[in-house]
């Protein structure tokens, strides 16, 4: 049996045929200045492209060198969980939990020196990290918590404000 085929179809599987033959980069790949991974530096003079040696940290070859001081971990049937561990390089994290919340932290040591601790929760109110080093809203504005508190009172009685006619709003 033969198929006949026309030129259109013929180019429609060559081109078909090239670009699924070619070859994506690697998931893993990173950018020299990204990240200075090992594959980024050339093996004779210990640097990236250009001479750019990556983005290198002052405890990354700790880091990367460190060892496991404490491991830890246990999984219930019901899906109930502990884990946690210490490394040489002082990162330590411990977390507990069940399949719809959790609660954790972690602390490592940054590149200022510093010790870094952030404790978390996680459940049906998203996730909640908490730690001196991260930035916190500002309070709500007592105007804000008021008109709030109206519409859940107008809410509860009925009133629904869609927006759409403002001729009934009165400002101040």
């Amino acid at each position: 049996m033969f198929i006949v085929c026309g030129i259109n179809e013929i180019i429609i599987v060559a081109v078909f045929a090239f670009s699924s033959a070619a070859q994506l980069p690697s998931r893993n790949y990173i950018p020299p200045s990204q990240g200075g991974q090992e594959s980024a530096v050339h093996p004779e003079h210990g640097t990236g492209i250009h001479g750019d040696t990556g983005n290198r940290r002052p405890q990354q070859d700790a880091e990367k060198n460190s060892a496991i001081l404490k491991q830890e971990q246990e999984i219930t049937e019901n899906g109930d969980y502990h884990f946690g561990y210490e490394t040489s390089s002082g990162i330590r994290a411990e977390e507990s939990g069940s399949p719809s919340q959790s609660q954790g932290g972690f602390s490592y040591k940054g590149d200022d020196g510093n010790t870094y601790t952030v404790i978390y929760s996680s459940g049906e109110g998203g996730f909640r990290p908490q730690g001196e080093h991260l930035p916190v809203p500002p309070p709500t504005p007592q105007e804000i918590l008021l008109a709030l508190q109206q519409n859940e009172k107008d809410e509860a009685a009925g009133i629904f404000d869609d927006g759409k006619d403002a001729s009934s709003l009165s400002l101040p």
